[in-house]
C-alpha cells in the first residue's frame, strides 16, 4: 500500500509540474475565484417617473433585494401575505412605456413584494401587473388549492407508466401543503455560477489528464512501465487514482469557493426553504440546501466520470493533443444542441447523460425522471450512480488500452 501512495505522489508531482496544467490551474482558479463578484461590478441603469435615468451599483440593487429577501423570510405564503403585496402594488402607477421598475411608489413599497408578486403571478397564470393589483381576497385565500392544483397538473404531465404515477404521487403526498417563503440568494447564486466553474473544471481536467498514458508514448516510457514488476498493476492503478484525486479536490476546491463567497454576498439563508421555491410547480421532497448538496454530488460525480473517459482516451491516442481535442468537443458540443419543443421525455434523459447535465442544477433536478426495471429514480441519484458505471467501465478499458499497447 506505501508502494501504491509512493505512485500516487509520483504522479502527482509529475501531472502538476507540466506547464500546460500550471497555466490552465492558474487561469481555472482566478476565474472561479472572481466569478461571484462579477455579477456585483458595474452599475444598474433604469429609468424614473421622469424620464431620467438612474444609476445604481449593482451591488447596491443586489443588497436591496437580499435586505427584502430575508423581510419576508419565514412568512407563510396566505391570503394574508398576498393581500400586503396586493396593496403594495396597487400604488404603483407605470408609466407611459408601461415601465413601472423606475416609479418611487415601486421602489419604496412594492418592491419589497417582487417575488411574492412572481410566485402568485406564476401560480395564478396572472398575464399582467394590472390583473395582480385586481386579486380579491377571496381568490389569495384559494392560493394553496390553485398551487396543489397546478403541481397535480404538472405531474402527471408525461408521466407514463404506473411505477412513474405512483412515484410522482408520492412526492406530490409529501410536499408541504403550505409554501413558507425563504430568501436562498446565496444557494441560488452558487447554482448557477457553477454551471460555468464546473465546465471550465472539465476543461481543467481534459488538459491535466490528458497525458496521463499518451505522455507515455510520446516519452518511450511505456515499454519501461509495462516491462517493470508493478507496470501492469499498480503503475496503471496509481495513474487512475490520480486522475480522479486530481478532478474531485478541483471541483471541490471551486465549490467550496464559489459557496463561501456567494453566502458572503447573498447571505446563507434559506436552506430549509421548499424546493418548489427555486424548481417551480414540480418540486421533489427536498429542501434547497439538500438540492444543492445533490447537486454538487453529481458535480463531482460528473468530473470523475470526465476524468475517466480522459484517461480512457488517453490510452488510446498517441498525442495528449488529440485527446483535449475530443474531451472539448464532448464538453462544449452538447451546448449548441437544442431540443426541439415537443421532443420525448427521453431526449432530454439522454442528455443529461452527458457531463454537461451532471454540471446543471437544473438538469439534476429535472422533472423526468428514470425507470430501471420498475424502479423509478430520480435524476439527482440516478446520474451519480451512472457515473460511477461508466467510470468502472472505463477505467477497465484505459487499463487495456494500455496494456495492450506496448504488444500491437
Amino acid at each position: 500500500m506505501n508502494l501504491f501512495f509512493e505512485l500516487v505522489k509520483f504522479e502527482l508531482k509529475k501531472i502538476l509540474s507540466r506547464k500546460r496544467t500550471v497555466i490552465v490551474l492558474a487561469l481555472v482558479m482566478i476565474v472561479g475565484a472572481l466569478s461571484v463578484f462579477g455579477i456585483i461590478i458595474g452599475t444598474y441603469y433604469y429609468t424614473d417617473e421622469n424620464g431620467g435615468e438612474v444609476a445604481i451599483s449593482r451591488y447596491e440593487d443586489e443588497m436591496i433585494e437580499r435586505h427584502n429577501g430575508e423581510a419576508l423570510s419565514g412568512r407563510v405564503i396566505d391570503a394574508d401575505l398576498i393581500m400586503e403585496a396586493v396593496e403594495a402594488y396597487k400604488s404603483v402607477v407605470p408609466l407611459e412605456s408601461g415601465n413601472y421598475i423606475g416609479t418611487l411608489e415601486y421602489q419604496n413599497h412594492a418592491r419589497k413584494y417582487s417575488e411574492i408578486y412572481g410566485i402568485v403571478r406564476m401560480t395564478f397564470h396572472l398575464s399582467s401587473l394590472e390583473e395582480f393589483q385586481n386579486l380579491t381576497r377571496e381568490q389569495a385565500e384559494q392560493f394553496d388549492a390553485v398551487r396543489r392544483q397546478n403541481m397535480e397538473q404538472a405531474m402527471m404531465n408525461g408521466a407514463g407508466s404506473e411505477n412513474v404515477c405512483r412515484y410522482r404521487q408520492k412526492c406530490l403526498n409529501n410536499s408541504p401543503a403550505s409554501l413558507t417563503y425563504e430568501y436562498w440568494g446565496g444557494y441560488y447564486r452558487f447554482v448557477t455560477i457553477m454551471f460555468t466553474t464546473a465546465v471550465m473544471a472539465g476543461a481543467a481536467i481534459a488538459v491535466m489528464i490528458s497525458g496521463i498514458f499518451s505522455d507515455e508514448y510520446t516519452s518511450g516510457a511505456d515499454s519501461l512501465i509495462l516491462s517493470s514488476k508493478h507496470g501492469k498493476g499498480l503503475v496503471i492503478g496509481a495513474k487512475l487514482f490520480t486522475a480522479f484525486l486530481l478532478s474531485a479536490a478541483l471541483i471541490a476546491l471551486l465549490s467550496a469557493i464559489s459557496l463561501v463567497e456567494s453566502f458572503l454576498v447573498w447571505g446563507a439563508g434559506g436552506a430549509n426553504g421548499s424546493l418548489e421555491l427555486a424548481y417551480g410547480v414540480f418540486p421533489y421532497p427536498i429542501t434547497i440546501g439538500q438540492a444543492a448538496l445533490f447537486y454538487f454530488i453529481c458535480m463531482l460525480a460528473g468530473c470523475i466520470m470526465f476524468a475517466a473517459i480522459t484517461a480512457l482516451f488517453s490510452s488510446k491516442l498517441k498525442l495528449p493533443f488529440n485527446t483535449i481535442v475530443v474531451m472539448i468537443a464532448l464538453l462544449i458540443v452538447p451546448l449548441f444542441i437544442a431540443v426541439p419543443e415537443g421532443a420525448p421525455a427521453w431526449v432530454d434523459c439522454l442528455i443529461n447523460l452527458l457531463p454537461i447535465g451532471m454540471f446543471t442544477f437544473w438538469h439534476v433536478m429535472l422533472e423526468f425522471q428514470y425507470e430501471i426495471l420498475g424502479l423509478v429514480i430520480p435524476p439527482y441519484i440516478f446520474l451519480p450512480v451512472f457515473a460511477l458505471i461508466v467510470t468502472c467501465i472505463c477505467s477497465y478499458f484505459a487499463c487495456r488500452g494500455f496494456k495492450g499497447h506496448q504488444i500491437s
